[in-house]
């Protein structure tokens, strides 16, 4: 029995050796370093600027106090300049602090989430299909046990057709011709219903043969032909599982020797059949 391997994820070999890993260990130590360095730094130069600002407002508020005829208008005047001020600075500080942590808050969030989906979206590619696939190690080959729910005779009655579905336990069949070439795809009770009278009446045809019920079918428009896929014998179970499930409304496979649907048949499978593997 020949069978498709299961792809598994690539991994790329730790080429650093010890000295090349310590170089590079000891440059991400010098960035983060350098990275705290620069925000010390730069908060003590904030809060230089704040204490020199306030500082300079408060002695020359003092000056003015001071030199002024009237201390009390004086005082009243310099409360009411400064005090807005003091407010604006106060109130800008705590919003750019404040501001500045829920931003580094969301980016770091935001940063996390991005690597977890990235992660996830790489387990999913290299885990398609998984190693222990049961389908992707059956090749459909192996699964040919000769045609046996098919017709080759298109002058068949229909009503003997049915019959021996019925008897069968299936509900489809496939037809080919004299080469076991695909021509067809019979559904049991699209037979059985095409047999029934109409109410008062009569069939048209009294005991269509097989052709007779598939030419008919050719004229009744594209929703009423049978859907079907083609896969090569060398393909698995789970590569008819995926072409079944990347064509809506199909259930059933047709496997030929090179995967077209001009060569002979080897055998025909439907989605229960595959579960039936699982």
């Amino acid at each position: 029995m020949s069978t498709t391997p299961a792809s598994t994820p690539l991994q790329i070999p730790n080429t650093l050796t010890p000295q090349t890993q310590a170089i590079k260990d000891g440059l991400v130590a010098e960035e983060q370093f350098d990275a705290r360095n620069d925000a010390r730094n730069r908060e003590r130069i904030g809060l230089g600027v704040l204490i020199a600002s306030i500082g300079a407002v408060l002695i020359i508020s003092g000056i003015v106090v001071w030199k002024a005829d009237d201390k009390d208008t004086a005082s009243r005047n310099v409360m009411a300049m400064t005090l807005p001020l003091y407010g604006t600075w106060v109130g800008t500080i705590l919003a750019f602090y404040f501001t500045r942590n829920s931003f580094e808050a969301a980016s770091n969030a935001t940063a996390r989430n991005t690597e977890l989906l990235t992660q996830y979206g790489s387990g999913i590619v290299s885990a398609s299909p998984p190693p222990d696939n049961k389908l992707a190690k059956i090749a459909l080959k192996s699964l040919a046990n000769g045609l046996i729910f098919s017709q080759n005779d298109l002058s068949k009655p229909l009503k003997e057709v049915v019959e021996d579905l019925v008897a069968k336990d299936r509900y489809k069949t496939i037809v080919v011709d004299a080469d076991q070439k695909y021509v067809s795809l019979l559904s049991r009770l699209n037979a059985a219903a095409f047999l029934k009278p109409p109410a008062g009446g009569s069939n048209a045809a009294a005991s269509p043969s097989l052709k007779e019920y598939l030419d008919w079918r050719s004229t009744q428009g594209p929703d009423a032909q049978p859907k079907v896929v083609f896969l090569p014998e060398t393909a698995s179970l789970a590569d008819a599982e995926r072409r079944l499930n990347e064509t809506a409304g199909c259930q059933d496979v047709i496997v030929t020797i090179d995967g077209s649907p001009t060569s002979p048949v080897v055998v025909y499978i439907t989605d229960v059949d595959i579960n039936a593997y699982r």
